[in-house]
């Protein structure tokens, strides 16, 4: 059975048939920033859904495992502290999962997607981890996965691989994916703080945690790439293989040398084939080239650059993060899916590829890099002819030598360019200078990003 609704288009009254269906119905389980947000959005934004869908998406259930006060919410709006009782509703649609952590999550998935039910979730690392396996779990209740709130928070980059760039053939792909350490990096350079300082700023503005370990470590920024290595090349990647490097090492001090190298400082998270065909993927601090796009990326927020050899290079910026923000993009995939399910489709495949190869992964050292090394040393005669000699017996060739004026003698900082050279010499060169008497702090090595 159909309705008929009459509308009025440029002065001409017309009338479409529409499908007489219920509400689609959404049940939100974890309520913290992103839930909120979320339920934030599509209470506001309800009547511009209804008239993108041809019908009402309700927000049926809120499921608060910690027990805030949500008066806030409208009386319609049914309050729960146990999620099974989300899975067991036989009129909830689409169950949107925004715990946080991965055993409980996972635990959470898996039940709504054996009861049928569509689910959606911004839990980065429950798909870096576990993407393959929902993704098949999905497939086989024929439910649809969405998790465009994994990358990027309110930026739909996963759209843009998984559909706007679907013909495309990905040699490789570069992103700022944690808003907290930009923040971090961005507030040093512009104002020559120390990385504490910014650290300070960043908890007090609300980008970093109190706890901040997993965003200055790289965590956060592994298990994104993780996701984007998998949507871009179709490998099945394992967070475990991805070498992450955090920024606690950065001084304001490596911002000065780097603009004497017409370079900035940013945490990359890469990944790229080699000619053999193997991939390789990290986490860590590089010097990147003013000229670069990502360069100018700044504050918190994030950014990625796609490099395809069909369609060229794709840059994308936007907000990676806050509750309101991730918000959008998780409403983006709810109603997505609510269309799907009002036009009877087929569901989707969330990760890009229907079927999977193992991931084969570069082993590390393998790659040929030039690198800036940092040496804070307590000055006296002889100490470039030692380290020039370690340098050479490891067969490194040095590019330049840099000294910043009138910086106190007893902890001097110094900085030397390196050619090309496999990464594991460099690291075996860095281990014997390390062992140098007159070291006041240990080395600090950054490669050069090779970007467009």
């Amino acid at each position: 059975m159909r309705k008929r609704r009459s509308y009025t288009v440029m002065g001409n009254r017309i009338e479409l048939a529409v499908p007489d269906r219920r509400a689609i119905r959404v049940a939100i389980v974890g309520f913290g920033t992103v839930g909120s947000g979320t339920a934030k959005v599509l209470l506001e934004h309800h009547h511009e859904v209804e008239r993108r869908l041809g019908c009402r998406l309700e927000l049926k259930t809120v499921c608060d495992v910690l027990k805030k006060d949500l008066s806030w919410l409208p009386r319609s709006v049914e309050v729960v502290f146990d999620w099974k009782r989300v899975i067991a509703d036989p009129e909830i649609d689409i169950v949107v999962e925004l715990i946080g952590g991965v055993t409980h999550a996972r635990e959470v998935a898996l039940a709504a997607l054996k009861a049928r039910k569509h689910l959606v979730t911004a839990n980065k690392h429950l798909v870096a981890e576990y993407g393959v396996e929902l993704t098949e779990r999905a497939r086989i209740a024929g439910a649809h996965l969405g998790i465009e709130a994994c990358v990027m928070g309110g930026t739909p980059l996963l759209h843009a691989v998984r559909e706007g760039l679907a013909g495309e053939h990905f040699t490789a792909v570069y992103g700022i994916l944690n808003g907290t350490t930009n923040y971090i990096l961005t507030e040093m350079e512009r104002r020559g703080c120390t990385f504490k300082a910014a650290l300070a700023e960043a908890q007090e503005k609300g980008y970093a945690e109190r706890d901040p370990t997993f965003d200055v470590e790289g965590y956060d920024a592994r298990y994104k790439i993780t996701i984007l290595a998998m949507m871009c090349f179709g490998q099945a990647v394992r967070v475990k293989d991805i070498p992450a490097e955090g920024i606690t090492r950065i001084d304001q001090v490596d911002f000065a040398y780097a603009h004497r190298l017409n370079h900035t400082i940013r945490l990359i998270a890469g990944a790229r084939r080699r000619k053999n065909g193997r991939l390789e993927i990290f986490v860590r601090p590089m010097m990147i080239a003013q000229s670069s796009p990502l360069a100018h990326v700044m504050g918190s927020l994030n950014g990625v650059l796609l490099i395809g050899d069909k369609g060229g290079n794709t840059t994308m910026t936007g907000r990676g993060a806050g509750g309101e923000p991730t918000g959008v993009a998780v409403l983006s995939d709810v109603v997505e899916i609510a269309r799907s399910i009002l036009a009877g489709g087929a569901t989707t495949t969330p990760l890009g590829y229907t079927h999977w190869h193992e991931a084969r992964t570069a082993p590390p050292g393998e790659n040929a890099l030039s690198a800036y090394l940092r040496l804070v040393v307590r000055d006296q005669p002889g100490i470039l002819a030692r380290v020039c000699a370690i340098l050479a017996r490891h067969h490194i060739n040095i590019d330049s030598v840099l000294q910043e004026p009138a910086l106190p003698k007893q902890h001097l900082p110094f900085v030397m360019t390196l050619e090309p050279t496999q990464e594991k010499f460099v690291a075996r060169a860095i281990k014997e200078v390390a062992r140098l008497p007159f070291l006041a702090a240990p080395p600090l090595m950054m490669p050069f990003a090779d970007l467009p």
